[in-house]
């Protein structure tokens, strides 16, 4: 019979789709979702079209020749490329980094304990569907209503573009493509804590506290944490060489900026190590490279080149080697969600219903 039941399970995902679709309904229903996502549209759009009446101001100022060419830190003005429209997308990065874990908190924070409260949980559990077709389901309906959320906003961004008579290129629809799933990635982060939070405390109202604390921590503790540890962690820096005097040489100038760049490459280890358990951090620097590439690798440079040349004198950097430069918040980012939500699947898989 228990042979019968697992080959049941393998051939017929329906059940789990059934759920996920039972979820979605209701997340589309809820009137606590729909005011949150409202909210996020609001404030995404603002931040959308403040983008494109800037982009549309830089363009109009390349087209006319009439841009500015500054100098940079006392080296000679460069003229000033096509603006890139994926500009836009970046200031979309910075509402979603700071309320898109409120709208994945939202969606994610009672998915369990609202049916363990009302006993639908048992109810659903005592028909033929197995523990892991339930949380399975949960976390697809969750991430399809998030789906949603972000494809709204990415469709917002594209008619206020053709609104202003901008069409972006194959390449810019790409990369719009990237941010959109990079940006479901973050959201899906905080979403699999909402989840983990649900499984594992009583009541909902638990289980929001505790999520928004989990937003807290990650957002704002772990930065702070992670410079105090790196200064910690890292020691006392080498002390500087007194150049002015008499029986100063050449050698311990030589020695003390060996020592200086061995510590200094030692702190930045520890500091980006740490860093990359801050979901936040992991995504702007992922919205950096995806919209504006150049900057990206100018902003991660080798910090101990004696010249960091500005961003004018650098060609647009191939793809490998922007991956090679970002690939640790990219397996941050994928790992981060994946450890929260094993942690709740594990969670639920061995919850007592009772």
């Amino acid at each position: 019979m228990e042979d019968e039941r697992m080959a049941d399970r393998v051939s017929d995902p329906s059940r789990t789709l059934l759920v996920a679709g039972k979820e979605f309904a209701d997340h589309l229903a809820s009137r606590r979702f729909t005011l949150v996502l409202l909210l996020f549209l609001i404030l995404c759009s603002v931040s959308l079209y403040e983008g494109v009446e800037n982009y549309s101001e830089k363009l109009a100022a390349y087209s006319d020749g009439t841009a500015p060419v500054p100098k940079f830190l006392g080296y000679p003005g460069w003229m000033p490329e096509k603006p890139s429209l994926l500009t836009v997308f970046l200031n979309l990065s910075s509402m979603v980094a700071s309320y898109g874990p409120l709208l994945a908190i939202a969606t994610g924070f009672d998915l369990i304990t609202r049916e363990r409260w009302s006993g639908s949980l048992k109810t659903l559990l005592s028909r033929p569907v197995f523990r892991d077709e339930v949380i399975t389901g949960k976390a697809l309906g969750g991430f399809a209503a998030l789906t949603l959320a972000m494809s709204i906003a990415i469709l917002i961004a594209l008619a206020l573009l053709l609104l202003f008579a901008i069409v972006p290129s194959p390449a810019e629809l790409g990369a719009i493509l990237v941010f959109w799933f990079v940006s479901l990635v973050y959201l899906f982060t905080f979403f699999s804590v909402a989840l983990l939070a649900s499984s594992v405390v009583a009541d909902s109202g638990s289980a929001l506290v505790w999520s928004l604390v989990a937003i807290f921590v990650l957002s704002s503790i772990v930065p702070i944490f992670g410079g105090i540890l790196t200064d910690a962690v890292a020691g006392t820096p080498p002390e500087p060489v007194d150049m002015s005097d008499p029986q100063f040489t050449e050698e311990e100038w030589l020695q003390y900026r060996e020592e200086e760049r061995t510590y200094l490459e030692h702190q930045e280890r520890i500091g980006a190590t740490v860093r990359l358990l801050s979901p936040q951090r992991n995504y702007q620097e992922l919205s950096v490279a995806i919209t504006n590439p150049r900057f990206s690798m100018w902003i991660n440079p080798d910090p101990f080149a004696l010249r960091t040349p500005h961003p004018g004198e650098e060609p647009l950097p191939d793809l490998p080697d922007l991956i090679a430069l970002i690939r640790q918040p990219i397996v941050a980012m994928l790992a981060l969600p994946a450890i929260f939500f094993g942690a709740a699947y594990t969670r639920f898989m061995r919850m007592d219903i009772r």
